[in-house]
């Protein structure tokens, strides 16, 4: 039986339009390098009770993008500033450019204080400011 040269050059071009493409969507998402530029995350001083505890605030946007699926971690600190634990959580929706959304992550014990930061988020599309 012969084997067909085009099968295997078929596999050939579709291995390297995936190593084309993969690179290219990879740019739609943020990393915390960049969320440090670009949002400013405020929370409440006090947990709020929710079938335990949990830490609220907004996050702030100065991106030209509508973003979303923006990850946040919440540092749960001690009277000395030191992190005893950490919590993840996500921003549900959209931001949109310039704006500002709110959020709470579950925390697994209250602190002396809280400090939350956007861990990544994914650019949706450009909007006018």
């Amino acid at each position: 039986m012969r084997s067909r040269p085009c099968g295997v050059l078929r596999v050939f071009l579709a291995l390297v339009t995936l190593a084309l493409v993969l690179p290219t969507a990879a740019r739609g998402q943020g990393t915390a390098s960049d969320a440090s530029q670009y949002f400013k995350v405020e929370v409440s001083p006090e947990p709020v009770p929710r079938g335990g505890w949990a830490v609220e605030g907004y996050v702030y946007s100065t991106h030209p993008y509508r973003v979303n699926s923006v990850r946040v971690r919440v540092d749960v600190l001690d009277e000395n500033g030191k992190v005893i634990n950490q919590s993840y959580g996500w921003v549900p929706g959209d931001i949109p450019a310039g704006g500002r959304a709110y959020f709470f992550v579950s925390v697994p014990q209250r602190g002396a204080a809280y400090r939350a930061q956007v861990l990544s988020f994914y650019l949706v599309a450009r909007e006018a400011q």
